[in-house]
């Protein structure tokens, strides 16, 4: 009975955990955009940066509707691609963020709190950037095209970032046509600022070779034969003792290194456990969300 209250607390928990992060998210990009963004004339990265350059443009051609709704407008058909790629949990926290931002946006007004453009651009970038990245962390996206850039980061295998900044090359685009070189210059700052603040906190997106010499291994695969990655094994004999001592080849997400450690030294307090930066190029292998 302790143990399965123990597991309903921690998924509570987690599902609370993740609830605060969706609405911190939303939270930050409104503080972002606007406080920051928008007195810079700068463009944010995804949806709400399509959302501000649709408005914009509306704006000159004196039609009223707000960045909000068109956030919501935008996202609809993402969270329907989101819903059949990924599936409820991953999707329920995501819409949680796009609601809780297009609350925050509505509540928090427009505001010139720094008259310095670059200024503008960088503080904006930098916190919206930390919003989304502990959203990929906490495992779900901000939703818009956050959704393409985690299956593009999941089935090929390339960091957030840089997908982010591949996507949003075509809001640069349109931001030079309509408001100049100048408003997409800044707009570029912007985004590269907070792919890089991304890439640095959603560490889960690192994989690293995990190394394992033990002599209990039959006892290690047991325990770890419901871990999400598999693992290799190789039969060895130390060179000093002649003791049989077996390796295991593992490829993790980096997040998960403290885990596995603690998995191992329960069962082989002996083990010895390496830990390599890698880059995998092909096969079967899938990011967990």
């Amino acid at each position: 009975m302790r143990k399965k209250w123990t597991l309903i607390d921690n998924s509570y928990l987690n599902w609370l955990f993740k609830f605060v992060m969706a609405s911190l998210y939303g939270l930050l990009s409104a503080i972002g955009i606007n406080l920051f963004l928008s007195s810079a004339h700068s463009y944010s990265i995804g949806i709400p940066g399509i959302a501000q350059l649709i408005n914009g443009v509306l704006v000159m051609n004196h039609i009223n509707l707000s960045i909000a709704t068109l956030i919501i407008l935008l996202n609809i058909p993402l969270v329907v691609f989101s819903w059949i790629i990924f599936g409820w949990s991953y999707t329920l926290f995501s819409l949680i963020a796009v609601i809780s931002n297009v609350i925050f946006l509505n509540i928090i007004p427009e505001t010139n709190v720094i008259t310095e453009r670059l200024t503008n651009t960088i503080v904006g970038s930098v916190i919206i950037g930390i919003g989304i990245g502990f959203c990929f962390r906490s495992g779900f996206s901000t939703g818009g095209t956050d959704v393409i850039v985690s299956y593009v980061q999941q089935k090929f295998h390339r960091n957030i970032g840089f997908v982010n900044t591949m996507i949003n090359t075509v809001v640069l685009g349109f931001t030079a046509v309509f408001f100049g070189v100048s408003g997409a210059t800044y707009s570029l700052i912007g985004m590269v600022i907070t792919s890089f603040i991304m890439d640095k906190i959603y560490i889960q997106q690192n994989d690293v070779t995990l190394v394992v010499l033990t002599k209990k291994s039959a006892s290690l695969i047991e325990s770890l034969h419901d871990y999400t990655h598999g693992a290799t094994l190789f039969s060895g004999k130390g060179i000093y003792t002649s003791q049989r001592t077996d390796m295991l080849v593992m490829i993790i997400q980096k997040s998960d290194i403290s885990f596995l450690k603690r998995a191992i030294l329960l069962v082989d307090s002996d083990a010895f456990i390496n830990v390599q930066t890698t880059e995998v190029l092909n096969g079967n292998y899938i990011r967990k969300f």
